[in-house]
Parts: structure tokens; sequence; C-alpha cells
């Protein structure tokens, strides 16, 4: 099927995992996993591979 956004979608407003369970979100810096900036490309590569 097909994903229809019709407003804002941001790993700030959401939950998001990866298939290995790893946080893809603002707990990633809550919890002091990682840079939150990493994530967030992570995030936005795997978006645009979708198009």
């Amino acid at each position: 099927g097909k994903i229809i956004l019709a407003d804002e979608f941001s790993p700030d407003n959401c939950r998001l995992w990866d298939a290995d369970g790893n946080h893809m979100d603002k707990d990633v810096f809550r919890r002091g996993l990682g840079e939150l900036t990493d994530v967030y490309e992570i995030v936005w590569e795997k978006l645009q591979a979708l198009k």
C-alpha cells in the first residue's frame, strides 16, 4: 500500500525502532545512546530510499 503524509512526520513526534529494536527517535538523546543527528540522518536516508 501507500502512505499519504498529510502533516509533519519527524522522529521528534513519533517512536521509531529499526528491525533490530534500536531506537531511531528522540530516545537516542534521552537515553544517551548516541548522536541524535546521526540517527536522524539514517532515518532520512531510509525514507529517501522509499521514493
